[in-house]
């Protein structure tokens, strides 16, 4: 995964493997309030999902491939309390 902030928004590219479930966490957590741009991705392993899901954080732009979109719009729409 390649991510940069920018104006306190994650910025990320490529694929987000399984290896980068941990440093998303804690670049999440380094941050708290940060957005999450996902335009860039073409893959996400349900690992990094996860981290996702549980900082509920706020998505900002989806992936440009429509599965990958939907998919993370299915998982990541905002959960009522």
């Amino acid at each position: 995964m390649t991510h940069t902030f920018d104006e306190g928004v994650l910025v990320c590219a490529g694929t987000l493997a399984v290896d980068d479930a941990e440093p998303l966490l804690q670049a999440l957590a380094d941050r708290p309030g940060a957005a999450v741009d996902l335009a860039g991705c073409g893959h996400v392993h349900g690992a990094c999902l996860q981290v996702l899901m549980a900082t509920r954080v706020d998505v900002r732009a989806w992936p440009s491939g429509p599965q990958l979109a939907a998919w993370l719009r299915a998982a990541l729409a905002p959960q009522q309390d």
